[in-house]
């Protein structure tokens, strides 16, 4: 029997020793973390910003796939092959029209909304693009007008200064009602817009550009779509090979 409780005894104080070291561990560790939390409070703003936004950026790199990228606009080259567009970038057919690709190129901007790929089946990619739709507009089209502007700015750092700047008023009326002139716009009396023509610029378009365009288009009176066209260099053959196409037919 004296055995026994001296065995019951040794395992009490074995089991409150367990308790105790629990205890200062838990008070060692609150201590650390008080002095940790002490610590980061004591650094200044900008140094917590910029551990939480290196953080945020790492997480993103970790987690975004690897994009394919070429020397052109958003990252896509001239003469890209249709299956090469569809396999390796993502695009599809678009129901608008024959050879033409739509999806989400390697560079997207946050500017536009909409990006397409004009092709041909020997010459491949021969013009890129992108837009974005503005609602909301007036009768004098402000808003398409200064969207437009906008676009060109950005591109005039890049290219320099464009060729010509396209502001046309082919009725008069427009001229002297142009509180009207997004019904110009949609019926085609009315055209604006910006163009970098290589060889006509203050500098040698890259990346075999040939002529980038910046369109203003009328969906309604009150709605419209601004956007960026790049046309390559091998532009002329995909209409050499759609004319081909037609005269097969």
């Amino acid at each position: 029997m004296q055995h026994k409780n001296k065995l019951h005894h040794l395992c009490i104080i074995a089991l409150l020793m367990t308790t105790a070291s629990l205890v200062a561990c838990k008070k060692t560790a609150n201590a650390n973390a008080n002095t940790a939390a002490s610590s980061v409070a004591e650094q200044p703003a900008s140094v917590l910003a910029s551990t939480i936004e290196t953080s945020t950026a790492a997480e993103a790199v970790s987690d975004a796939a690897p994009a394919s990228t070429e020397p052109g606009p958003f990252g896509l080259a001239m003469a890209i092959s249709e299956t090469e567009l569809a396999s390796k970038f993502g695009f599809v057919k678009s129901s608008k029209a024959k050879h033409l690709f739509e999806g989400q190129p390697p560079i997207p901007v946050t500017d536009f909304s909409d990006y397409y790929a004009v092709t041909a089946p020997i010459s491949g990619i021969c013009k890129v693009g992108a837009s974005r739709t503005i609602t909301a507009v007036s009768g004098t089209g402000e808003q398409i007008k200064a969207a437009a502007d906008r676009i060109a700015q950005a591109l005039e750092q890049h290219y320099g200064k464009p060729s010509l700047k396209k502001d046309k008023v082919k009725t008069d009326i427009y001229n002297r009602r142009p509180q009207f002139w997004m019904v110009g716009l949609k019926e085609g009396s009315v055209s604006y817009g910006y163009l970098w023509a290589n060889g006509k610029t203050e500098r040698e378009l890259p990346d075999n550009i040939l002529n980038i365009i910046v369109f203003a288009h009328a969906h309604a009176i009150n709605r419209g779509e601004v956007g960026v066209s790049y046309e390559f260099a091998n532009y002329a053959d995909c209409q050499k090979e759609w004319r081909l196409e037609k005269g097969r037919k």
